[in-house]
C-alpha cells in the first residue's frame, strides 16, 4: 500500500508549506522522480491527509500533537484564528497536490474542513450542513482546472524554474509535434510579497490566481500566500528547441 500512497510528496508539501526552503522541497522532489519508474509516479496517490495520521488542516494550523496524549487531542479544536490559518495554508498545499505528479488523492472530509488529529479523533463523521463551503468551492474548481488541462498532467513531465525562500515554481509539460506545451505554477507560501526576477512568459494564458504584470520579462509578483497558473505555448525553433 506504501508504495501507491504517496507519502513522500505529503511530508515534501506539508514541509514546504510549513517553512521549508524551496529549494529543499525541489530537491525532496527530483529525487523521488529520479528514484521511481514514471510509469509509477504518474499513478501514485498524492494526499495530504489519511486515517494513518492527523489531518492537514490541524498540522498546519494548530500544535505539533506528536507528543500529546489521546485526552489533548479529544479536548483541543482549532481557534478560529488557527483554522483560518490552516486553511489558508491547505489551500496552497491543494495547488501542489493537484498539479505535481500522480493523481490527486482526497481524504474525505478535508474538502469541507474538517478536523481531527491522529487515530480516532480523524475519522470523525462527515460535517453534513455544516461543510465549510469555500473550500469545497477550492477543490472543485482545482478538480475542474486537472480535468481542462489533462492533456499535460495525466502523464507530462516535471521541471523547476524557480525555488527561493519562500516561493516556489515548476512546470508540467508535454511535447507537442510543432513545440511544447506547458503549464506554470507557482506558489507564494509567505504572508509577504514575492518576486520571481527575470522570468520570461511568452505567449502564456493566464488560467487562475495572482495577476502577473509582464508576461514578455521582467519581475513576477505573486502577493502573499499567492498562487499563478498559465498555460504556455512554445514553438520549435530552427535548432530543434522549443
Amino acid at each position: 500500500l506504501d508504495s501507491v500512497m504517496n507519502y513522500p510528496f505529503r511530508e515534501a508539501i506539508i514541509a514546504y508549506m510549513k517553512g521549508e526552503a524551496a529549494t529543499t522541497f525541489r530537491d525532496r522532489i527530483m529525487g523521488i522522480l529520479e528514484n521511481y519508474p514514471k510509469c509509477t509516479v504518474d499513478v501514485l496517490m498524492n494526499f495530504v491527509s489519511t486515517h494513518d495520521i492527523e489531518r492537514a488542516i490541524n498540522r498546519f494550523g494548530g500544535q505539533p500533537c506528536d507528543d500529546k496524549s489521546k485526552d489533548w487531542m479529544a479536548s483541543n479544536e482549532l481557534s478560529p484564528e488557527e483554522y483560518e490559518r490552516g486553511k489558508t495554508l491547505l489551500k496552497g498545499a491543494m495547488v501542489l497536490q493537484f498539479f505535481l505528479p500522480g493523481v490527486p488523492s482526497i481524504y474525505y472530509g478535508d474538502e469541507a474542513g474538517m478536523e481531527g488529529y491522529r487515530d480516532p479523533f480523524n475519522r470523525a463523521c462527515y460535517p453534513w450542513g455544516h461543510e465549510d463551503e469555500d473550500l469545497i468551492a477550492w477543490y472543485r474548481y482545482l478538480g475542474l482546472l486537472r480535468q481542462e488541462h489533462g492533456d499535460i498532467l495525466k502523464g507530462g513531465g516535471l521541471r523547476s524554474v524557480y525555488a527561493h525562500d519562500n516561493v516556489l515554481s515548476f512546470e508540467r509539460y508535454v511535447e507537442t509535434e510543432g513545440g511544447e506545451d506547458a503549464l506554470f505554477v507557482a506558489v507564494n507560501r509567505s504572508m509577504e510579497n514575492a518576486v520571481i526576477p527575470g522570468l520570461h512568459l511568452d505567449n502564456a494564458e493566464f488560467i487562475f490566481g495572482a495577476p502577473y504584470p509582464n508576461p514578455a520579462g521582467g519581475d513576477f509578483k505573486l502577493p502573499p500566500f499567492g498562487f499563478t497558473l498559465l498555460r504556455i505555448h512554445r514553438e520549435k525553433t530552427e535548432n530543434g528547441e522549443s
